[in-house]
């Protein structure tokens, strides 16, 4: 979630005739709009399968499971699914005032939800596959003739080490498509970070909005990193299991194999079904991080001026929810070099319009680096002849956004000290 300063510029540096007046330096300006921005976020939707087995899958054959390698569904593709999330529910209406980590809006999460269920399903049978194996080393001591019972089992976690090293291959690869992305904005990130401008331009996120979205993107590629590394190891000690497994069912059929090879190879499965067990937790992981990411919450306390309908299919980055950040305003104003040699930052002012008699007092905070030509939509006669320097007041209060205001500000003297910091 970005914060974007959206500065209005249809009225400022209108400098009355006679700046030097005894209450001091007189200009216009405009009370800037701060709006915080919640976008619709990326989330990974499992594939849905649209062309309800009338077509041909892709990828290899495995005789031993009869599965084939990928099943993701051209008419899926087609039709763009997966390609926006819609709003399930709104928690607030535009004017509603909210805190930080509110809950704004969520979107819809049944494709999640139902990938969530079946991936702890697999991750439970797994589980509960060790305890099987245990007891079959168990029943290896009570019952020392059942070769048949212990080539079944023999067979079945074979069938269950394939199945699990083809999801693990399936994570994997999705983990190596995701995490390049990833990396590649944290990189962007850290430049932007790295570089960030003196003074940055309308629009242009906060270093503490960059670096917030630098933790978060360097937690993901962590995680992800991580769980690559896991079914890294895992994978080759599967290879190896598959193998022994195979070989020690080859002993039970030929009747060559005692109970005792038999119970060795339960013992080599299960440690083999506890590798398993352990690694399917890391499927479950990413879909909960995608699932975290539906509830949209605000970045700032404030106020809703726009909200997206329950409903509504966006695309990822899209903007969801706009609120205006509450506090005391900044007004930006813009002086040419003569009046910028009268002022200095943190000198008072106070800043009037023409909704309300109030006067609201503020402070000088910044003056920028830079002189360039004023929009043209200022109203002065020094806006095609000059060049001026925005500068930025904070007012103790609060004051309606992108309002034209009065600001008269008391210098720091006529002719001040050559060394000022900001001369």
């Amino acid at each position: 979630m970005l914060r974007v300063r959206h500065v209005a510029v249809a009225a400022a540096l209108a400098v009355l005739a006679g700046c030097a007046t005894p209450s001091g330096l007189v200009v216009a300006g405009t009370v800037d709009d701060t709006l915080s921005t919640v976008v619709v976020p990326a989330l990974a939707v499992p594939a849905v399968d649209l062309d309800a087995g009338f077509t041909d899958s892709t990828g290899d054959y495995d005789p031993v499971t009869g599965r084939t390698g990928d099943r993701t569904s051209s008419a899926g593709t087609t039709y763009g699914v997966g390609t926006t999330v819609r709003i399930a529910s709104v928690a607030v209406a535009e004017g509603d005032t909210v805190h930080t980590g509110q809950t704004l809006a969520t979107v819809d999460t049944a494709a999640l939800k139902a990938q969530l269920a079946v991936t702890k399903a697999d991750a439970a049978e797994a589980a509960a596959n060790v305890d099987v194996l245990a007891s079959g080393i168990e029943e290896t001591y009570d019952k020392q003739a059942d070769v048949k019972d212990a080539k079944r089992k023999v067979r079945d976690a074979i069938d269950k080490l394939h199945d699990a090293k083809g999801k693990l291959l399936t994570a994997r690869k999705t983990i190596r498509q995701a995490l390049p992305k990833l990396k590649a904005a944290l990189a962007q990130v850290r430049t932007m970070i790295a570089n960030y401008p003196p003074v940055p331009p309308p629009g242009y996120p906060t270093l503490d909005e960059l670096r917030a979205q630098e933790r978060k993107l360097a937690a993901q590629v962590a995680q992800l990193t991580a769980g690559l590394k896991k079914i890294n190891a895992t994978l080759p000690k599967l290879n190896t299991g598959l193998s022994k497994a195979k070989k020690g069912l080859k002993k039970l059929e030929d009747a060559e194999a005692t109970i005792t090879d038999a119970r060795g190879t339960l013992r080599d499965l299960k440690e083999l079904a506890e590798l398993r067990a352990e690694a399917m937790k890391v499927p479950i992981d990413a879909v909960r991080a995608q699932v975290s990411l539906a509830t949209l919450t605000s970045p700032v306390d404030g106020v809703v001026v726009r909200v997206a309908a329950v409903g509504d299919q966006l695309a990822p980055g899209a903007t969801a929810a706009e609120v205006r950040e509450s506090g005391p305003r900044t007004v930006t104003a813009w002086l040419s070099p003569a009046q910028l040699d009268r002022v200095c930052e943190g000198d008072p002012a106070r800043v009037a319009g023409d909704w309300t008699g109030a006067v609201v007092p503020a402070t000088l905070t910044r003056i920028g680096t830079r002189a360039d030509y004023p929009p043209t939509s200022v109203p002065t006669d020094e806006v095609h002849l000059t060049r001026a320097v925005e500068v930025e007041f904070t007012a103790t209060g609060e004051l309606p956004a992108g309002a034209p205001v009065e600001i008269t500000i008391q210098g720091c003297r006529e002719a001040a000290d050559a060394n000022q910091p900001n001369r």
